[in-house]
């Protein structure tokens, strides 16, 4: 097992290791087992999310939009802000910009409201989410 990051090519490691070796080599299978904060063992199949369809159980079986940008820094939002963001609109910092191209989750009481990038003194929305 190989606990990595994104980028490393995996293939080529095996092919490196086999030429260290002497010898050649290749992979003959290939297993992602996560990705970031996501783990094989909490997946559910597709004919399991297929099943479940457009039920309540299916919100519980699902892990929140939120879960996949936890790594991306989060701004916290006034309302005014927040309404700017959801009609596509950019926001004005007056002040403690982020750095010009920082990419940033817009919360609103800890609720996601759009990723969106600075350009060191305006947040441009990038994708506005309506959860």
């Amino acid at each position: 097992m190989v606990g990595c990051g994104k980028g490393t090519y995996i293939r080529s490691l095996g092919r490196d290791l086999a030429q260290a070796l002497g010898t050649v080599g290749y992979l003959s299978a290939l297993r992602r087992t996560a990705a970031g904060p996501f783990r094989e063992e909490a997946a559910i199949s597709l004919s399991k999310l297929e099943a479940l369809g457009h039920i309540p159980p299916l919100l519980g079986a699902l892990a929140p939009v939120a879960t996949a940008l936890d790594d991306i820094p989060a701004l916290a939002m006034t309302e005014t802000q927040a309404n700017q963001l959801r009609q596509g609109q950019p926001v004005l910092l007056t002040r403690d910009a982020p750095p010009s191209g920082a990419l940033l989750r817009a919360e609103l009481e800890g609720k996601l409201v759009a990723l969106v990038r600075s350009d060191g003194t305006t947040l441009q929305p990038v994708r506005v989410f309506n959860l």
